[in-house]
């Protein structure tokens, strides 16, 4: 059987592209209707609906979740937050929240630029509303939030996630460029000297690997060290990705029905398992 995926991307930190290549063949027929042995069940129909990129605003920017007065603020607050005026835009992004509650959008970015303050007990505290409002996951909010409480007990080094932040925020990785990811590479070795037992790193690290067991060994690195549900579904996809390039197409069929069938998945990685389930099973 021949698979080609052409691309599959998860905004800043999930870059997917192989060129086609034999795999190998499998003794069990896959069906078009997938299941777990736990009684869950999904369709080759179903997957065809998923999408290459997840998009949270068009699950979460809806119109009637904010007035105009708070969206005036919060544009103001993003403004501030783009020049690098963290106090002013707190104070747009708050006035936002207080005109409307429930939208996400001012609380998320409140939780950013209390983080940039180094006040993580107030980051922590927008950052867990947040994931009240979205339990399924909005943007980084479960990696934040899940590293913020590391650091607070002690379990990670205090200021890991700002860096980690400031890393994403900052860099200019492109997998097709080497001299870019020869950069992105070494600065993640430079992070990972500093904390080891921080799953994102390891992620991120998986994708600058060259061959397959040294991108599957970072990648079971960071599954095992306590990730986050967002984190440990990206990790568990890179790993059906590598595995499905590698020729064990029912190897990455389980992984990313795991994937899918988890409730406690993060929303974009269930999106993202039924989109590259789909494609590793088009020839069926």
């Amino acid at each position: 059987m021949t698979t080609k995926i052409n691309r599959l991307l998860i905004v800043l930190v999930l870059i997917f592209s192989c060129q086609g290549k034999e795999k190998k063949e499998t003794t069990n027929t896959i069906n078009s209707l997938f299941t777990d042995g736990h009684g869950n069940k999904i369709s080759k129909a179903e997957l065809a609906k998923s999408t290459e990129v997840f998009n949270y605003d068009k699950v979460y920017f809806k119109k009637n979740d904010a007035s105009e007065l708070a969206k005036s603020f919060y544009e103001q607050g993003k403004k501030y937050q783009e020049e690098g005026n963290t106090k002013k835009a707190i104070e747009e992004f708050k006035k936002a929240h207080k005109e409307a509650p429930n939208w996400i959008y001012p609380i998320y970015n409140l939780a950013i630029q209390y983080v940039f303050q180094d006040t993580n007990k107030d980051a922590l505290k927008y950052y867990a509303l947040a994931n009240k409002i979205a339990p399924k996951g909005f943007y980084d909010t479960k990696i934040a939030l899940h590293a913020l409480q590391r650091e607070k007990i002690g379990d990670l080094k205090i200021g890991t996630y700002k860096n980690y932040l400031l890393f994403e925020l900052s860099r200019t990785c492109i997998v097709t460029a080497e001299v870019n990811r020869s950069l992105c590479k070494t600065s993640i070795n430079e992070l990972l000297k500093e904390v080891s037992n921080f799953a994102p790193l390891w992620k991120d690290y998986a994708l600058f690997l060259e061959s397959y067991q040294e991108k599957l060994n970072a990648i079971e690195k960071g599954l095992s060290q306590n990730p986050d549900a967002k984190t440990k579904g990206i990790l568990l996809l890179n790993k059906a990705i590598f595995t499905s390039q590698n020729g064990d197409l029912e190897k990455a069929t389980k992984i990313l029905a795991s994937i899918i069938f988890n409730p406690d998945s993060e929303i974009s990685n269930i999106e993202m398992a039924k989109y590259f389930l789909n494609e590793i099973t088009s020839d069926i």
